[in-house]
């Protein structure tokens, strides 16, 4: 099997908003790659990602979603649809033998109730707390059985209530009046998933990609967490279709011995550029060596490193460019950057640069 460059992967810090919205960068990606991987990516961590959604709750002296409830501002549709927007951090063991857990919440203390009011659960920890739940009038009561289960993406009242008659006795309440009512249920904990995709030399023969995914969650999964959970999702299938045992059988990456002839000879330290000592320690500090790792830096990517303000970005691009003339190179052709020689790089005095 053809072996292909070594891809990276990294969170673009200048776009990181919190551990919960945050972007991923992927590259560099063969020509069309970005949008494949992208797009089934994003179809994944919209649609399969784990987490524990409720999906039947128990009203005391409520019998249909329609009904209104004597003591409380809401009726029965409101009162659900405020509770089922509750989102929760969850332990797995607690859901390990019967995909069940129970919350159970009474009140009749007069005037708003959120999510914060809501007895705490061993294994179960509220994320939204601000959440509105209710408002108890004056000598009015509130008491209801939530229960939830572990589950994948979006499952709707109707085919709740199969899943309601499946648990059948299991589904324990002390709430003598009143019936088991299905809601809907929406596991998904990622909210948003953009992909965007760019040509990393575009005048090259070899086009390659950079494939940039932003992902925000509903706080209860960090996005780093969603994409690895979407990653082996689907390296799964394909472990089954390529009938692999072991993901680490397939040699398809270019292996760092391999490489070792070809980054000798373009290992040129970053003092060949003659930069200016600003730019060179901002470039040290952020691990960038070598005039190869300098010349596949994008405008942005140099934008990116810490302590390289306009004049430094613009000095280094200069003199990248200056550099890639001297060896017969261009920008665009960076990816392909090797000096043949060893004599060639002895033959640039230092006064050239």
């Amino acid at each position: 099997m053809e072996k292909i460059q070594k891809i990276t992967y990294k969170e673009l810090v200048a776009e990181k908003i919190n551990d919960f919205n945050t972007t991923f960068v992927i590259e560099p990606l063969a020509r069309g790659y970005a949008n494949t991987m992208g797009t089934v990516l994003r179809r994944t961590l919209l649609s399969s990602i784990t987490s524990v959604a409720p999906f039947a709750i128990k009203i005391n002296n409520v019998e249909h979603e329609f009904q209104t409830i004597s003591g409380l501002k809401e009726d029965a549709i409101t009162l659900v649809r405020n509770i089922r927007n509750i989102r929760f951090v969850y332990n797995p063991e607690l859901f390990e033998n019967e995909n069940l857990a129970k919350i159970s919440f009474k009140s009749n203390k007069e005037g708003e109730i959120f999510a914060y009011d809501i007895p705490s659960v061993p294994g179960l920890d509220i994320v939204n707390k601000d959440q509105y739940i209710a408002n108890i009038a004056k000598g009015g009561s509130l008491e209801f059985d939530l229960f939830l289960r572990k589950g994948r993406g979006f499952i709707d009242f109707e085919e709740n209530k199969s899943v309601i008659s499946h648990y059948g006795s299991r589904l324990e309440s002390s709430i003598k009046n009143g019936q088991f009512l299905a809601i809907d249920s929406d596991f998904s904990p990622v909210k948003k998933c953009a992909i965007s995709f760019e040509e990393l030399n575009s005048s090259s023969k070899l086009i390659e990609e950079r494939l940039k995914i932003n992902i925000e969650t509903d706080g209860t999964l960090q996005a780093k967490d969603a994409i690895e959970q979407a990653a082996k999702i689907i390296v799964a299938h394909f472990q089954i279709i390529g009938n692999i045992d072991a993901l680490e059988t397939v040699k398809l990456f270019e292996d760092n011995k391999e490489k070792k002839e070809k980054d000798i000879k373009s290992s040129i330290p970053i003092e060949k550029l003659n930069l200016t000592i600003r730019s060179l320690n901002a470039l040290r500090r952020a691990k960038y060596n070598t005039v190869e790792e300098i010349i596949k830096l994008s405008d942005e990517d140099l934008s990116n490193i810490k302590n390289l303000g306009k004049k430094s970005i613009e000095d280094i691009i200069q003199k990248r460019n200056e550099w890639l003339e001297r060896t017969g190179q261009t920008v665009e052709q960076n990816d392909d950057f090797i000096i043949e020689s060893l004599d060639q790089i002895n033959n640039l005095e230092e006064g050239d640069e």
